[in-house]
């Protein structure tokens, strides 16, 4: 992160703690050294063990090792929904982001679903091809998703992967039966909201098709994980999920209380519990325990899981002229200039038999928006370049601060899908045209992207990188 972003991250979250800062103890430059050099270590040593299955997975923001759940893939590829099927839970685990007090409907990216048919008809006019419910706790109100579950696999067709978290505290083998019986894929159990019991996971296994243990990596219990490791392998669990841990206003105070150092970012995440997920690895391959381990880091969910509900909203919201950047953004690209010289490349594209519909002519004919696979069929000789970034937000009602298209799920229930500016116009001459080109947009085709010498922070390509483009590897550390 260059030292002007980072200025800004610390600004940011200063304002975002206020006075619970200074009670954090923060990672510091001269110790951000030395952990990353304990990171880079340990990964050193995860990957001596290569013919065992290590690898980077998107972007180098997820690290597995024997490969990772379909769910983890679909999610990764931005096909994933999760139903927040209740807002109540029975364990009171310390690092829970949120209350878990109140029962509610069943939500998902700040929409309620009344009935299971509205939820299947969001699924499938989003194109989602994985669903996962998530609480709370979903088996506080097993009926509910019983009812959810047989609605999705009653209504939709497509191939669709769906799974349930749970700690695993109301599981039953009757409970299980009738989930796997309805269509559950797999099951994942957050063994630590129980002492690390393996009771409930063992009625699972031969029962749910595929069994999974997530779980934050917890520094305190390194030595207990250890020794669960292979016990999980034995059970037949097929894969581990490692999280980090992220701070929130709720559960703030008691990560404080346990003395964790926290790293800036686009959330404050916690130092201690990536150095723990990645000894875990290490341990797993060097005792030959073959048991698939998925570090889901924090770089890996801010970045591939917004982009791929930004992607879902833009593929329904965007003009067939415009693009959607790798980070899930609208880019509108398009020349402007003297008429006679817009209108010429204006021809250019008729005589070419392009498909009309990949540019538009603005009524006047000194402005011509076009799509990214058009850039080879375009004279820049007289022309500027220019190119806008919209985000879009997934909202149940209109606020009226922004343009928006209504979205019928049905004839009861409609969504709206928000646009607003990401980044204001920019405007391109000469050869920063081409250079942005090289860049951004050749890449698309199979070329390298431009990379050589780096742009300064204050760059403007430095700036439009992060609506182009996901931010390759773990977090930084300062």
């Amino acid at each position: 992160m260059a030292k002007m972003d980072m200025a800004r991250t610390i600004s940011r979250i200063k304002e975002e703690y206020a006075d619970a800062y200074d009670t954090m103890t923060w990672l510091t430059p001269e110790k951000a050294q030395a952990a990353s050099q304990v990171r880079e270590n340990l990964l050193t040593q995860i990957f001596e063990h290569q013919g065992k299955g290590p690898e980077w997975r998107f972007a180098r923001t997820k690290l597995v090792t024997h490969g990772m759940s379909p769910g983890c893939r679909l999610c990764g590829n931005g096909d994933w929904s999760c139903l927040f099927i209740n807002g109540i839970c029975n364990a009171r685990c310390f690092y829970c982001p949120s209350t878990q007090n109140q029962k509610g409907l069943p939500m998902t990216s700040s929409l309620e679903f009344k009935t299971p048919g509205d939820y299947v008809d969001y699924v499938r006019t989003f194109g989602i091809r994985a669903v996962s419910f998530s609480g709370g706790e979903p088996l506080m109100t097993f009926d509910r998703v019983v009812q959810y579950l047989k609605a999705l696999r009653a209504k939709i067709t497509d191939p669709l992967y769906v799974w349930m978290y749970t700690n695993g505290l109301l599981v039953t083998e009757d409970k299980l039966k009738m989930l796997a019986d309805n269509g559950l894929d797999e099951i994942r159990f957050d063994i630590s909201a129980d002492h690390y019991r393996l009771e409930a996971l063992k009625k699972a296994v031969g029962i749910i098709p595929c069994v999974t243990v997530e779980i934050p990596a917890i520094p305190e219990d390194l030595e207990n994980t250890r020794q669960v490791i292979k016990q999980l392998y034995d059970e037949g669990v097929d894969y581990l999920n490692l999280h980090q841990l992220r701070c929130t206003p709720h559960n703030l105070p008691r990560l404080i209380k346990r003395g964790y150092t926290f790293v800036h970012g686009p959330r404050a995440t916690v130092l201690e519990t990536e150095l723990t997920a990645l000894e875990l690895m290490r341990y797993a391959l060097e005792n030959n325990i073959a048991l698939p381990i998925n570090y889901c880091s924090f770089a890996f969910r801010h970045q591939f899981q917004r982009a791929g509900a930004f992607t879902r909203n833009a593929l329904l919201v965007k003009a067939p002229y415009q693009d959607i950047t790798a980070t899930g953004h609208i880019r509108t690209m398009g020349i402007t200039g003297e008429k006679p010289a817009v209108l010429e490349v204006h021809n250019q594209l008729l005589q070419q038999a392009k498909d009309p519909a990949l540019w538009h002519l603005a009524k006047n004919g000194d402005q011509l928006f076009f799509a990214a696979v058009l850039w080879p069929c375009i004279d820049f000789s007289n022309v500027t370049l220019t190119v806008a970034y919209t985000a879009t937000s997934l909202k149940s009602s209109v606020s009226f601060r922004h343009s928006f298209k209504e979205i019928s799920l049905n004839r009861k229930k409609k969504v709206v899908i928000e646009k607003y500016s990401a980044h204001p116009e920019i405007h391109l001459q000469g050869d920063r045209m081409q250079a942005f080109a090289r860049r951004f947009i050749h890449p698309l085709a199979g070329s390298p992207p431009d990379t050589a010498g780096d742009y300064p922070p204050d760059d403007l390509f430095t700036k439009i990188q992060g609506f182009e483009r996901v931010n390759a590897g773990l977090g930084q550390y300062y």
